[in-house]
Formats: structure tokens, C-alpha cells, sequence
């Protein structure tokens, strides 16, 4: 028996497709809990730190809140409001885009940079876990196999 058929308290699935779903968003589930708990030890979100981990790569231009948006990793349907809040909280600074004046750009700002740079210790240690218990070609096929299910959009 599964772990997934454990955790379901469910001994079959209709079919294999069935399972491979539900285990998909099991384990995406475990994943996001536990970058959450990553996340909200320094009061942040997943949204707010990818947000964060996006305008770094910017650094020092920054993005239109479209284009931040269409790089998230999750797609966040109020992201305008999630970066209010980073503003709020000196994460973020937002500028009037030069070319078009209603368009403003989000940047990340030095205390973001700071967020980032004391969330990398936790996070990095995530993902080593992750690969200490999946091996580095098990990483790859799951990657692989992700990149498939992407072009079911």
C-alpha cells in the first residue's frame, strides 16, 4: 500500500492517471507547507517571497506588476495587493515607470535583498533535503515529467 493510499484511507484508484493526480497534489501540498513555514517564520508569504525572488533578478530596474506577475511561480490573482503590502513593509518600492507614467515599477529594495539573503539558508537546506531523499536523476525525471504535464494548459 501507498503512502498516498495511507494517507487517503483508499486501497484503489479508478486508474493510474487517477493516482498520479492525486499524488501530484499531495506532495506539491507537503512541499508548499513546508516552504510556508520557511516563509512565515520571517512574516512573509510564498507569494511575497517569490515576488521577492523575481525583482531581485531584476535588481536594480525592478518590473511592471504584469511582468512579476507572469514570472510567478504561482500564479497569484492579487498580486497588486501583495506587493501594497511588501511596500508597506520596506520590502518593495514602487516608481512611475519612465516610459509610460500609468505604469508603475516594483523594486526590490535593501531590506528585501536582507529577506532574501536570510531565507536562503532555510530554503536551500529544503531543497537538500529534498534531494538527500530523491536522488539528483530522480530530481531530473520529476522535473522532466513536470515539464510535460506544463503543456496540458
Amino acid at each position: 500500500m501507498s503512502i498516498l493510499n495511507e494517507r487517503l484511507k483508499q486501497n484503489e484508484f479508478q486508474s493510474p492517471g487517477q493516482q498520479a493526480v492525486l499524488s501530484l497534489i499531495a506532495a506539491a501540498s507537503t512541499v508548499r507547507n513546508k516552504l510556508n513555514l520557511i516563509c512565515h517564520e520571517k512574516s512573509i508569504s510564498i507569494a511575497q517571497y517569490n515576488i521577492l525572488r523575481i525583482l531581485k533578478g531584476s535588481y536594480p530596474n525592478g518590473y511592471p506588476r504584469c511582468e512579476t506577475s507572469s514570472r510567478m511561480v504561482e500564479k497569484s490573482p492579487d498580486i497588486t495587493r501583495t506587493i501594497d503590502r511588501m511596500v508597506k513593509s520596506g520590502l518593495v518600492e514602487r516608481k512611475k515607470s519612465a516610459d509610460d507614467m500609468r505604469q508603475s515599477i516594483a523594486k526590490i529594495t535593501d531590506k528585501g535583498i536582507n529577506m532574501l539573503l536570510e531565507l536562503n539558508k532555510p530554503i536551500q537546506s529544503f531543497q537538500d533535503d529534498f534531494q538527500n531523499k530523491i536522488s539528483k536523476r530522480q530530481c531530473q525525471v520529476l522535473a522532466a515529467i513536470c515539464d510535460e504535464i506544463f503543456l496540458l494548459r
